[in-house]
C-alpha cells in the first residue's frame, strides 16, 4: 500500500513539473516581439528580398538602388512584363505594399545599365558583411570608429569604368565621435574602409 502511494506521489510530482515547464520559441520567427533588424539578423534581408521578388513577379528580379535599414528595405525594380517601367518597392513588417512608379529621365540604356539581378548579392550573408564592416571601422587606422553601429546599407551597380559595372555594397557606420562607410563587393570582399 505504501509503495502504491509513493508511486502515485511521484507520478503527481512529475505531472506537476511538466505543467510548470516553459517552452522557448525561435525569436527570429515572424511572431517574435523583438524588433526586426535586417542589418544584423541572419537571413532576414534574404527573406525581405524574396518578398520583393514575389511582389515584382520575377526571381531573380532586376533591381537598382537597394537601401536596407534595420526595419525596412526600399528598392527600384524593373517590371518583367513592361521592361521600360521601373517601380519603387518597400518591404516593412513582412509586407510589400503595391509599388509606386518611378519617374525616369535620360536614355533607357542608362536605366538598363543600373539594373542588376537580385541573385548578384549574397542576401543571406548581409548580416555577416555588416558585422565585418563594423569590425573594420573599429580597427581602422589612422582613424577609427569607436562603438561602431551600422545605420544602413546601399547597394548599387558601380558607374565607374574601373569597376566594369560591378555591384557594390556600401555599409554606413556611425559611432559617438566619427562616422564612415565600408565598401564591399557583392561577394563579401572588403574593398575600402573610409572613416572621417
Amino acid at each position: 500500500m505504501r509503495r502504491a502511494s509513493a508511486i502515485a506521489g511521484i507520478a503527481l510530482l512529475l505531472i506537476g513539473l511538466g505543467a510548470c515547464t516553459t517552452t522557448t520559441s525561435d525569436t527570429t520567427g515572424p511572431e517574435s516581439d523583438l524588433p526586426v533588424d535586417l542589418l544584423h539578423d541572419h537571413g532576414r534581408a534574404a527573406r525581405a528580398i524574396a518578398a520583393i521578388e514575389q511582389a515584382v513577379g520575377a526571381s531573380p528580379a532586376r533591381v537598382s538602388d537597394v537601401t536596407v535599414y534595420p526595419e525596412y528595405l526600399i528598392t527600384e525594380a524593373q517590371d518583367p512584363a513592361i521592361p521600360d517601367h521601373i517601380d519603387r518597392y518597400e518591404w516593412r513588417d513582412d509586407v510589400v505594399p503595391p509599388p509606386e512608379p518611378v519617374s525616369l529621365s535620360g536614355p533607357q540604356e542608362a536605366v538598363e545599365a543600373s539594373l542588376f539581378p537580385t541573385s548578384t548579392v549574397r542576401w543571406a550573408e548581409l548580416s555577416s558583411m555588416v558585422r565585418a564592416a563594423e569590425r573594420a571601422t573599429l580597427h581602422n587606422t589612422p582613424l577609427r570608429i569607436e562603438e561602431p553601429g551600422a545605420q544602413y546599407v546601399s547597394i548599387n551597380r558601380s558607374t565607374s569604368s574601373a569597376d566594369d559595372g560591378r555591384v557594390l555594397v556600401r555599409i554606413y557606420v556611425t559611432g559617438p565621435r566619427r562616422s564612415g562607410y565600408v565598401e564591399i563587393t557583392a561577394g563579401g570582399e572588403i574593398r575600402s574602409v573610409n572613416v572621417s
